[in-house]
């Protein structure tokens, strides 16, 4: 253990109201993620790429935001059953929410990256299509097959 993990872990133990800092703070950079997912769901489906790039400029940042927070919190994620014990059961209950908040929202920031991931692939084979047609021949063939613009909406 060096000397950092060290001395989470001692604040762990004598500072659990700290811990509950860090875990607020980390649902409260999960929420502005799924913010960001919507906003970027948003662009996606306009096409709107300057924003879009910008956007994930800033979710860049708050990855990185992140995952340095998960550092701050990683000694204690290892020692979660000890730690939970020797907390107060009001204690017990806020970070067992705000965990379980945390989980809830990156999962449905991971299903909408998903779906946008989905729609920017069937624009890509779109344009890569009209690239190898430009006189649209067979554009109108492969359109009623694949992805329809409605149900790319649905996505």
């Amino acid at each position: 253990m060096n000397i950092a993990t060290a001395a989470i872990a001692s604040v762990a133990m004598e500072k659990p109201e700290e811990i509950l800092g860090l875990l607020r703070e980390q649902a409260a950079l999960y929420a502005r993620l799924e913010s960001f997912a919507t906003r970027q769901r948003s662009l996606v489906r306009m096409g709107d790429t300057v924003p879009l790039l910008s956007l994930l400029a800033d979710r860049q940042r708050l990855v990185v935001d992140l995952t340095r927070l998960a550092t701050r919190l990683a000694s204690v994620r290892r020692s979660w059953p000890a730690f939970r014990e020797r907390i107060s059961t009001s204690q017990r209950t806020e970070a067992d929410d705000l965990i379980s908040a945390v989980a809830l929202r990156l999962r449905r920031v991971i299903k909408s990256d998903e779906k946008d991931a989905r729609v920017l692939y069937v624009r890509k084979q779109r344009a890569s299509m009209k690239k190898t047609d430009p006189m649209g021949r067979i554009g109108p063939l492969v359109h009623a097959v694949t992805e329809p613009d409605h149900l790319i909406e649905a996505l």
